[in-house]
């Protein structure tokens, strides 16, 4: 299908349905020819059988990064290959690890894990497809394998066993199997390794670093990632050690046009939805994404319901047995389209996909790829839809377009020092090894961890090491079977009492606080209760038909800290990285039209505030006081800073929307911290790139036009008080005064304000 059409179409839709108030701001094309070539396969020293299955799948040569990444893991060195979409990673890490299993006489060779159960089983027919069904072996090994299908695994493993590291986390401690297989293996690979972030990459370092200890011969690491700006640097955090570098083309082949819509002052789900809805309409299959599950089901409501389209979600939340039903209806062309949280992002084969609807733009560049990357494969001309709405960074880039396709992929980061991590893979260790030598302990620096359990009861301490008190850390690990967050999980029941879904604490006091509206499912429920410290809610059906939903009113404070690092800005701000403990306060709710987003249609309080307490790590800095002013015009100033600082973190350290919290007090002390319960990282990486962030929030508040403060400068949908106390022209003169110099401060953050805090 021409561009010229679907653009004829699309904007007379955006013409008869919104005026002007809807536009098309730029268009990109996006053209990438074959990356540079290297040898042909008739060259290549590789067994026959390797030989005539790539040539029967069409591969005739190998590019250039592959015969390097080929090279390097054949000679031993840990590898990290970093390419875009489609390029051939996958033939890049396989082919040597094909030639070194066909000589293994120990089975396993070769572990290959997938962030997903699902993504594991999807391509492991394109493996075999490679490895020669016969000649060298494959198998899943997860969950969702019959007992009778792994006692056969188990008894005649494969060359190459393919997992995800949720089930070795378990696997090393309660599977006999597992275990027997992990001790053989020579290559461990991690492939989609720009997942592995946040709480969950540090997860997964904890559990390589197990392997490592239970396994006691160095092995082979390699990752693969198609979009990640740091590959050497979070290849050697993920793996603890040194890693090689191979490089490919960043976009993957083909071409593609992306298009960036501005909605104005309008919803942005309702103008998503009119986007996703014309596509539909002209034949071609399509992809939303969006970074909220809540959102998600909403999007799709308003598709179904608004433009009569078969649209269906797919997130986390789900069952598999549902998301792979949607799945399944999208490859035959069964529905018109898909609502996705990230869960789509990853390369599951959903057959081809001709256009990608972004309601927002993704928490980094590097998402935007590897959204962008799922439209028009398999020689298909791709479509991307990116919706700017009525927030400081689509604002930004509004004006800037270009900038957005032309800056650098963030690096990924991860808090290996999270201590609700290392606290359960201390617990796991220390069942997975039945003693922790106190000298192994301090070399992997997690003493404090031990020293944790031990004081818990679940372990004892002697002078030469750790043991574990088996029943008590045996039940205790049972709570800790998923390694997908560092938050404990809330049990959400219906009104039968039958679990529905469960949700992640912090997020689930926000999410299910009493009278809070939760969308499962395509369902409407309403919160009855919460119960964070019994972890369980209890909800309600609505009508389906209920065109609503809520945001809480919330305070958090800083109860305490402890300083990790500290520097001075280059302008002169006292920053910490530091170790913090926060409470959550839910006081209240608004209430919304999901046809109106901008303004909510009633606030409520609640009778008595729920209230969470959680530790995590944090950015804390301090502005100067402004003498000039009393206390809440320097309140006004210091929260829209932090509010800013945190929009800004979202280009410069790729974090998603509530990836990051914000506490600001009038005495100019700010806390932006990781929402993720003993920290994602990104707090850590705001620390080190603090100056860009901070130059980006002057830049977006200084090109608004607002009069004091409006949702394209200062306001965040996620401000617990509703985007009160707040001032653009404060908070610019106390930044435009840092910038030029005019005021430096060499007070630290003081544990001691003065002030109420503002989220």
């Amino acid at each position: 299908m021409k561009i010229d059409l679907i653009f004829r179409e699309f904007q007379e839709l955006l013409l008869n349905r919104y005026g002007n108030q809807v536009k098309i701001i730029h268009i990109r094309k996006e053209e990438i020819g074959e990356p540079e070539p290297g040898p042909f396969i008739e060259e290549l020293d590789i067994p026959d059988f390797l030989r005539h299955n790539l040539l029967t799948k069409g591969i005739k040569r190998l590019y250039k990064f592959q015969w390097e990444a080929i090279k390097y893991i054949l000679n031993g060195y840990n590898t990290v290959i970093a390419s875009g979409t489609g390029t051939g990673k996958t033939e890049a890490f396989l082919i040597p690890l094909i030639v070194k299993g066909i000589d293994s006489s120990r089975n396993p060779n070769s572990l290959l894990l997938y962030p997903t159960k699902a993504l594991a089983r999807d391509q492991l027919k394109r493996i075999n497809e490679i490895t020669g069904f016969g000649y060298v072996t494959t198998a899943v090994y997860d969950g969702d394998t019959p007992r009778k299908e792994r006692k056969k695994i188990s008894s005649n493993p494969p060359h190459i066993l393919i997992s995800n590291p949720d089930m070795i986390h378990v696997g090393l401690v309660l599977s006999p199997a597992i275990r027997k297989m992990v001790r053989n293996i020579d290559y461990l690979v991690l492939d989609e390794m720009h997942s592995y972030e946040g709480a969950f990459g540090a997860h997964v370092r904890a559990t390589i670093e197990r392997v490592k200890i239970f396994r006691r011969k160095d092995l082979v690491f390699i990752g693969s990632s198609a979009t990640i700006g740091n590959p050497k640097r979070h290849g050697e955090m993920l793996f603890g050690e040194k890693v090689k570098v191979v490089r490919g083309p960043i976009w993957r082949r083909g071409i593609a046009y992306h298009v960036m819509i501005s909605a104005g002052y309008l919803s942005r789900w309702s103008v998503s939805a009119s986007v996703a809805a014309l596509l539909s309409r002209l034949g071609l299959r399509v992809l939303v994404f969006v970074d909220s599950q809540q959102m998600a089901e909403v999007i799709a409501r308003i598709i179904r319901r608004g433009f009569n389209a078969e649209f269906h979600v797919h997130r986390a939340g789900l069952t598999p047995e549902e998301r792979r039903s949607v799945e399944i209806k999208l490859s035959r062309g069964e529905i018109d389209g898909v609502v996705a949280t990230p869960t789509l992002e990853l390369g599951i084969d959903i057959g081809y996909l001709d256009a990608v609807v972004m309601v927002a733009p993704p928490p980094s560049y590097a998402k935007y790829i590897q959204r962008a990357g799922r439209a028009g494969r398999r020689g298909r001309t791709g479509y991307v839809f990116m919706i700017l709405g009525d927030d400081p960074i689509d604002s930004y880039y509004e004006k800037n377009p270009e900038e957005y396709f032309t800056q650098d992929i963030p690096p990924v980061y991860i808090e290996p020092s999270n201590e609700e991590v290392l606290r359960i893979h201390a617990l796991a260790l220390l069942l997975q090894q039945g003693m922790v030598k106190k000298d192994l302990a301090k070399r992997i620096s997690w003493k404090k961890a031990f020293d944790e359990v031990v004081d818990e009861g679940f372990a004892v301490s002697i002078p030469i090491g750790y043991f574990p008190v088996w029943r008590r850390a045996r039940r205790e690990f049972f709570k800790y079977m998923t390694i997908r967050g560092a938050g404990p999980q809330v049990a959400i029941h219906d009104e039968n009492d039958k679990v529905i879904g469960f949700r992640e604490l912090p997020m689930a006091v926000l999410d299910l606080h009493p009278y809070a509206i939760y969308l499962h499912g395509g369902k409407v429920y309403q919160s009855i209760m919460i119960d964070p410290g019994k972890r369980i809610a209890r909800v309600r059906r609505l009508p389906d038909d209920t065109p609503l939903y809520t945001r809480p009113l919330y305070t958090t404070d800083l109860i305490d800290y402890d300083i990790v690092r500290e520097r001075i800005s280059t302008r002169g701000i006292p920053l910490a990285y530091a170790r913090v403990t926060i409470s959550i306060n839910v006081e209240g709710y608004a209430v919304y039209s999901i046809f109106e987003s901008n303004r909510p249609a009633a606030i409520e309080y609640l009778d008595r505030p729920v209230v969470y307490t959680y530790r995590t790590r944090a950015l804390l800095l301090k502005y100067p006081y402004i003498n000039e002013w009393d206390l809440m015009g320097n309140a006004e100033a210091f929260h829209a800073i932090e509010h800013t600082i945190i929009s800004a973190a979202r280009p410069v350290c790729g974090a998603g929307l509530g990836d990051l919290g914000g506490i600001s007090y009038p005495s100019g002390d700010i806390v932006i911290y990781d929402s993720a319960v003993g920290g994602s990282g990104l707090a850590s990486l705001l620390f080190d790139r603090f100056e860009k962030a901070e130059e980006l929030a002057y830049k977006i508040m200084e090109d608004c036009r607002c009069d004091d403060g409006c949702p394209r400068c200062i306001y965040s949908p996620y401000c617990g008080n509703n985007n009160k106390i707040l001032s653009r022209r404060k908070a610019l003169y106390v930044l435009g005064r840092v910038i030029s110099g005019k005021a430096r401060i060499y007070e630290k953050p003081a544990k001691s304000r003065y002030g109420n805090p503002i989220a």
